[in-house]
């Protein structure tokens, strides 16, 4: 068992402390008997009552979500000030660690690695972020206001390769991001968008 498998285990642990009726309630989330609905970039998720195990909802059969969506749904329905009342402002990811500081050291900028699968695939980018629900925003080749939640956006930034530069993208943040999801978390939820839109246009 991986790290991240350990880590994952953890947190469904940790989760299974709280109220799964409470955080229905707080969140607006669908709920049955054995299960919390939730919505998740595009697509529907489960986190089961009895062992807290976060699946998703794919061909039309439950799968495990995986590391980077379960934690990102953990900390974000388990975080102390409930629904996210944001400020509609974006910053930089270096910005949150100055917001809120972490133990995790690293930043999500312009990335070249991060946009090489999407190099030369701008539309193909612009239409799986519209499935994703995005709307159009201001700034580079591409831009959009991308939902994670229906109630928590990021703000992705995409340049295409020219003479001078490789492709790059980038995440901007919800100033008051760090009052609900911790700042390592951040990291996780990246890489949730990232893997999910580097499969739809793959796909």
């Amino acid at each position: 068992m991986s790290n991240y498998d350990l880590q994952l285990l953890a947190a469904q642990r940790g989760f299974l402390r709280y109220d799964a009726d409470a955080l229905a309630a707080r969140f607006g989330l669908t709920k049955d008997e054995n299960y919390l609905y939730l919505p998740f970039l595009g697509r529907m998720h489960r986190i089961s009552r009895e062992s807290a195990l976060v699946e998703v909802r794919e061909n039309d059969a439950w799968q495990p979500a995986g590391f980077h969506a379960g934690m990102t749904i953990f900390d974000m329905l388990t975080n102390p000030d409930g629904l996210p009342v944001l400020s509609g402002q974006w910053c930089a990811h270096a910005s949150l660690n100055a917001v809120q500081g972490g133990t995790l050291k690293g930043e999500l900028g312009l990335s070249p690695e991060l946009a090489a699968p999407f190099a030369g695939k701008r539309e193909k980018l612009r239409a799986a972020c519209e499935a994703l629900g995005a709307t159009p925003a201001e700034k580079g080749d591409y831009a959009c206001v991308l939902p994670m939640f229906p109630w928590f956006s990021v703000l992705l930034r995409f340049y295409e390769a020219d003479e001078d530069f490789p492709a790059q993208i980038m995440l901007l943040w919800d100033r008051y991001t760090t009052r609900y999801l911790r700042y390592e978390t951040t990291f996780y939820a990246a890489g949730a968008v990232f893997d999910r839109l580097k499969k739809l246009v793959e796909a």
